[in-house]
């Protein structure tokens, strides 16, 4: 996101609130840049989680290496069968850090609020229901002429107060209208706001301020998890519709919603094939897991693995810190629960918010292609390297479309 474009969202927030004298103490200086995260704090939470940090110890901790992910205990996972067992395993150390979710799952009782015909396709204007009594909008695109049963596409959005807006082509960057662009292409698409963001935010709060009510609400959970549950529970709601192929069933994004998209396919496998652009790094390559933890409120238990007292809000991507060494796990074990499903993985080598995010991309797929090649395919995972910034540029998006037609349209 552009720091013109955040601080004209956030102008128009205080504008508001100043107008309503019930919220005019809510009123503030603007930030000095778009990563002063103002009212999430990480000592917040952790008085709200009464948390300690996790006593766990695995193969990836104390090693600056990415781990290699076919051995475990000394011994080499050699066979498909062996490799569940080592999945499991994996999707264990993450669940620690991604915390626990609700035990049960209302149904989705989704409710049409409008439905409007733009183009050649109709955008339907959709609330449902991800826990008791919480449901999230969304916008449901599908061709105007659609017959038979449509291949479906997610498409998490980035970090942007316009929300669900930019890839619906409502709003923001054009090129990050991603939900539009592939409804134009024949796809069923969904887009839908992400805690913290458009429908779902408190305007008189500040960046990722609404993570606080929610870690009040649910101490030992994390905002990650959260993402990958409404995520699932959209997709719970989505394969109930006549018009889509709940065998055909993908996921793209840009930063927030790369690294949505990635995290979602780890831990839900009706999404057959997934597109992150310009979101993955690797905390060993980033040098730090302050903006998991410090920055944002995605995984707040790493907030515990660092220990240099000079990283802050203006100084933390790409510096490094000794307690990253000790995390006990990296994200290209995240990668690896996606295997065998295809995935695609666009990446700049001129990335301001990911400044090692090109050499974390290349030494994590060297780790993730042969557990493809275990599973029987390494051509499923696919990588586009580029150099336009922290960006989706026409030659990625196009890239990644036709990637998509081919995954999901064959």
């Amino acid at each position: 996101m552009e720091r013109r474009h955040f601080l004209e969202l956030t102008t128009s927030a205080l504008a508001v609130t100043a107008m309503n004298p019930l919220t005019a103490s809510a009123q503030r200086a603007l930030p000095k840049s778009e990563f002063d995260y103002i009212d999430w704090r990480w000592e917040r939470w952790r008085q709200i989680a009464r948390a300690t940090r996790p006593n766990l110890i695995t193969e990836q901790t104390g090693k600056p290496e990415l781990t290699d992910l076919l051995t475990r205990a000394g011994a080499k996972v050699t066979r498909p069968e062996e490799w569940r067992a080592q999945r499991d395993y994996l999707k264990s150390i993450l669940n620690t850090f991604m915390g626990a979710p609700p035990k049960t799952k209302p149904k989705a009782e989704a409710k049409v609020i409008d439905e409007t015909q733009r183009g050649n396709h109709t955008i339907r204007t959709i609330r449902y229901q991800t826990e008791p009594g919480e449901f999230v909008p969304g916008f449901l695109l599908f061709p105007r002429n659609i017959s038979g049963r449509a291949p479906l596409v997610i498409c998490p959005h980035q970090t942007t107060q316009a929300g669900k807006k930019e890839p619906a082509g409502l709003a923001g960057n054009a090129q990050l209208h991603t939900a539009l662009h592939l409804v134009e292409r024949g796809f069923v698409t969904f887009t839908y706001d992400a805690l913290c963001f458009g429908e779902r935010h408190d305007p008189s709060t500040g960046h990722y301020g609404d993570a606080i009510p929610f870690y009040k609400k649910n101490p030992q959970w994390s905002v990650m998890g959260k993402m990958i549950w409404d995520l699932s529970r959209a997709i719970d709601y989505l394969v109930t519709l006549d018009f889509v192929d709940t065998s055909r069933i993908g996921s793209i994004g840009h930063s927030h919603g790369g690294y949505t998209t990635l995290c979602a396919m780890a831990f839900d496998e009706r999404i057959k094939a997934g597109v992150s652009n310009c979101g993955f790094d690797t905390f060993r390559f980033d040098g730090n897991t302050w903006r998991w933890s410090r920055a944002t409120p995605l995984l707040p238990l790493l907030g515990f693995y660092v220990t240099s007292p000079h990283l802050t809000m203006d100084l933390y991507r790409g510096v490094p810190d000794s307690g990253v060494i000790n995390v006990p796990f990296d994200l290209h074990q995240l990668l690896a629960l996606i295997a065998p499903r295809p995935l695609l993985l666009s990446t700049s080598d001129e990335d301001f918010v990911f400044p090692n995010g090109g050499w974390s991309a290349r030494r994590a797929l060297a780790r993730v292609e042969p557990v493809y090649q275990l599973l029987g395919d390494s051509r499923r995972l696919s990588s586009y390297f580029f150099s336009s910034g922290h960006s989706f540029p026409a030659e990625a998006s196009a890239n990644a479309y036709d990637w998509l037609d081919r995954q999901l349209k064959s």
